[in-house]
């Protein structure tokens, strides 16, 4: 399925300092899955000390990222 990026995904990357390898990374091999609120699916995997978080949806034949960080609480998440 074919991984497009959403405007503010790709600000939201530049400023965290995250690849679109690492988002396709996390979306095909996540350590975790689970759905939000409003039915966006979250994924989510340990990268050394980080947690990479990536938000997305998928629109007919794609999966259209929203958003990512790091974050270093990983106990929050796991």
């Amino acid at each position: 399925m074919l991984i497009k990026f959403t405007k503010h995904a790709l600000e939201r990357m530049r400023t965290r300092n995250i690849t679109k390898e690492e988002i396709i990374d996390t979306i095909n091999n996540p350590d975790k899955e689970t759905n939000d609120s409003f039915g966006n699916i979250i994924v989510q995997k340990v990268e050394k000390k980080f947690l990479l978080r990536v938000f997305y949806y998928i629109e007919e034949n794609s999966k259209i990222v929203i958003t990512a960080y790091k974050t270093s609480k990983l106990t929050k998440y796991l």
